[in-house]
């Protein structure tokens, strides 16, 4: 059986106008083409659908089943293409992703505008690492998502991958532990130093171990821990050393206690990158706006993730 699209049109118009003038007038065509269209979709269906000893035609018990149903089949077809569409309204799901740093600066400012701006929209967030995220992208398992990756990084062929800002990521010490001096600290003199950075997995962890491992520094970690603030809470305690943007040094409750330890051979910033696929049709806008709201919760001080 095949169902003609312009068939099921004529016949709901016809239906809805009670007339099949009516309706050719408003579909734009003949009397005598809506009624080939019906007898079409009568053919297809193998079932009569108009009581045509009545003047107009209306429709019998079974036209009537089949009008409702017909009716929910073009309202599919149109969200269908609005799916498709970048202009068209944004509706049902949008899935994106966050680091767990930037979902702390802002999770809630992220929903917030999306539901403001797309009341239709339910948006679900997921946090990963920024390689697990790419990943999920390209499977297609999110539509967007906000990255921390170095200058000049590739991503897979089938994602689209759109540079936001660049993102300075600084040494952080506590004050009273580190005076400051004229000259900028190296690497080397941290070299008895422990750190407290995020588990495996991160990607500044990992370049601050390469650094120190290309220097024959070791790696000691006072303690891996997921959550921000917590890390400053222990750098202010004198722990260790960890690995901060000055927008999260600012925003943390123990900024009086922190400072920022100039290491003029190891700069671990990186660049804050919108990853996506490459039609996402009615999500484009909202992705969009994601975006920006990203951007805003860095800062204009090029905060990172």
């Amino acid at each position: 059986m095949s169902i003609k699209f312009e068939d099921l049109t004529s016949f709901v118009a016809t239906i809805h106008h009670q007339s099949i003038s009516r309706a050719a007038s408003a579909l734009g065509l003949t009397q005598p083409a809506i009624t080939r269209r019906i007898q079409s979709l009568e053919d297809s269906l193998g079932a009569t659908l108009l009581d045509r000893d009545t003047k107009p035609p209306k429709p019998n018990a079974l036209g009537r089943r089949v009008f409702s149903q017909c009716e929910q089949v073009l309202r599919e077809l149109d969200n269908l293409k609005s799916l498709v569409e970048p202009d068209a309204p944004p509706q049902g799901q949008l899935h994106i992703g966050l680091t767990q740093a930037a979902a702390e600066l802002g999770i809630s400012e992220i929903l917030t505008s999306l539901h403001t701006r797309f009341p239709a929209l339910d948006t679900q967030v997921s946090t990963r690492w920024s390689g697990e995220l790419v990943k999920q992208v390209e499977r297609g398992d999110l539509d967007a998502a906000a990255v921390t990756m170095p200058a000049g990084s590739e991503f897979p062929t089938g994602l689209l991958a759109h540079q936001l800002m660049p993102l300075d990521m600084h040494v952080v010490c506590a004050a009273h532990c580190w005076p400051a001096r004229p000259e900028p600290y190296r690497l080397a003199d941290l070299r008895n130093s422990r750190w407290i950075v995020n588990p495996d997995g991160c990607g500044f962890r990992a370049r601050l171990q390469r650094a120190l491992t290309d220097l024959g520094q070791p790696f000691r970690v006072a303690m891996d821990a997921f959550g921000t603030e917590l890390q400053l809470r222990l750098v202010a305690e004198g722990v260790g050393l960890g690995l901060a943007t000055r927008t999260q040094i600012e925003r943390s409750f123990h900024r009086e206690q922190l400072r920022i330890l100039p290491v003029v051979d190891f700069n671990p910033s990186t660049e804050l990158w919108l990853v996506q696929n490459r039609a996402p049709g009615n999500l484009k806008h909202p992705i969009e706006v994601f975006g920006e709201v990203v951007m805003t919760l860095f800062g204009s001080d090029q905060a990172t993730a």
